[in-house]
Formats: C-alpha cells, structure tokens, sequence
C-alpha cells in the first residue's frame, strides 16, 4: 500500500512498482464513492487477493486491507515539496490542456474551489501526516515492512538500492 498526501507522487510510486513487480495496481481513488457498498466490497476483493498494490489510504476497510498488506510505504514529505509537485503538475495540465492522471484541465477560475487539488494539497497536508504517523504505529502492523520516505531523495534511493529506474 502506497499512502501519502496529495501531490506526495504515489500514484506515480505505485504505478512504478506495479510495473516493475508485474503485480496489479489498484487505485483507490477508481473504485468509487468512499464507504460506498461497491468501493467497500472491490477492497475485500481486493484484500482477498495473493499479491496486489494499493495507491492510497484504504478509508473505511483499514483494518482489512492493513491484515492483508505485507508493506507499507508513506510518502510523508514536507508541505513545501508537496505543493510544488502539486503547483508544478496543474500548471502543466492547463497548460497542456492535456489531463495527467485522474487530474483535467479545468481553468484557472476552478482553483477557487476547496476540491481543487492545490487546495486540497494545502489543507490535507497536516492530516495525512497525522494519519500515517497513527498508521505505521498501529501494533497490529508489527509484521508489516514500513517505509516511512520524509523526503523524495530518499523513497529515489530506495528506488534505486533494488536496481529498479525511475523512482517517486
């Protein structure tokens, strides 16, 4: 399970990882509504499953998808770097009037509104930090391996201390 901010580079992160393992990815956020009956049972499914990627936080199936995963990885990087990724990523989808991921061009008056991804970024950031912190501390995940990246130099050297390219 890949988890962090937006703008952290999971998504990217994830879908790195599932390349290069062979191993599906799902992405939290194409499963639909969440605490929907449908989002919660593609989780079970999913938890079901021998080997598989999550690119987010498994909201209202925590403790199921936490039971299931063998690792963890928390990009929990500064708000700075966060909002830069995200600045850097909605000026190059307007720009391009091209969408990058699940994220479309919308016009820069759309940046009002509280969805938007920088301001989701912007307000999120605290409580994502607050959320991986309580989750890589859960005792129930003792026998998970827990990454805990603080900076995208060192989720690259990870990346690359296992001889994979490219890297979040």
């Amino acid at each position: 399970m890949v988890f962090g901010c937006a703008g952290s580079g999971k998504s990217t992160l994830a879908r790195e990882l599932a390349s290069c393992a062979g191993l599906p990815l799902t992405e939290r956020d194409a499963l639909g509504e969440l605490g929907s009956p449908h989002y919660r049972e593609a989780l079970r499914e999913l938890a079901r499953q021998p080997l598989w990627i999550l690119d987010g936080a498994p909201y209202y199936e925590d403790d199921l998808i936490y039971a299931a995963a063998d690792t963890l990885i928390f990009l929990d990087y500064p708000k700075r770097v966060v909002m830069w990724r995200v600045l850097r990523r909605t000026l190059l989808i307007e720009l391009r009037r091209r969408p990058i991921g699940g994220h479309r061009p919308s016009g820069l008056a759309a940046w009002r509104d509280s969805q938007h991804p920088l301001r989701w970024a912007w307000k999120s950031h605290g409580a994502r930090h607050h959320e991986g912190l309580a989750m890589i501390s859960r005792p129930d995940l003792a026998d998970a391996q827990i990454l805990h990246f603080t900076h995208p130099a060192q989720a690259r050297r990870w990346w690359l201390d296992r001889g994979l390219s490219g890297g979040s």
